[in-house]
This record gives structure tokens, sequence and C-alpha cells, in this order.
């Protein structure tokens, strides 16, 4: 098994937002999402950004993004970028919620098939 670890002095950011779209409105939604996200890939400091959706509830999702530091995510959050996902409002069952956590180790393994 192969095993990257990081140094310990690489820290991260992971930034996510959860939020729930009304059935009706979901093809909207997503659209307006596709262009947030692809505005935070090109942000400054963004890592990475993927949406996911709950496989329980196909109108439940998560932005998830990496950030290498909380003032760059900060700095993107209050940008114009961002001004498009908070105009969604009327697109969604309720409020959205955003979750800062602060990442200062990860562990990366590959899964091999025996």
């Amino acid at each position: 098994m192969q095993v990257a670890e990081s140094t310990g002095h690489d820290v991260m950011l992971l930034a996510t937002v959860s939020f729930r779209a009304q059935p009706h409105k979901r093809a909207e939604l997503l659209s307006a999402i596709d262009e947030t996200a692809e505005r935070m890939r090109h942000a400054p400091g963004c890592q990475r950004c993927r949406l996911l959706v709950d496989n329980e509830d196909s109108n439940a999702f998560m932005l998830a993004s990496e950030w290498q530091t909380l003032f760059a995510a900060e700095a993107f959050f209050a940008s114009r970028d961002f001004q498009v996902f908070k105009g969604i409002r009327i697109l969604l069952r309720d409020e959205p919620v955003m979750i800062f956590d602060d990442v200062r180790s990860r562990v990366t393994r590959l899964i091999h098939a025996r």
C-alpha cells in the first residue's frame, strides 16, 4: 500500500456549503451552481472544488472546496464571484449552511485489489 502523508506544515481550509433545491427548480439551480463552481476553481488560493449530491436525497447538495488559507476562502465568499450563489436563494428549500474546517494533515492511501 502506498501512503502519502503531509508534512504537517501544510494547512488547508476545507469550506463546504450545504443546500437543498426545490425539486421543480433543480435544473435551474444546477446551472447557477456550475457557474459558481467554475469561478471558485479559478479563484486565487482555491486548490479544488467539487459539487456532491446526496445519494438519499437528489435535491441535497454540498459544494466542497479546498483553500490554501482562510483569507483566500473568505475573500472569495465575500467577492462578486460568489454573489451568483447568494442570488439563487429562491431556488432553495431552506437557508444554505457554510462550514469551514481547518485541516492540518491528510493521509492518502491507494486501495489495491487483492
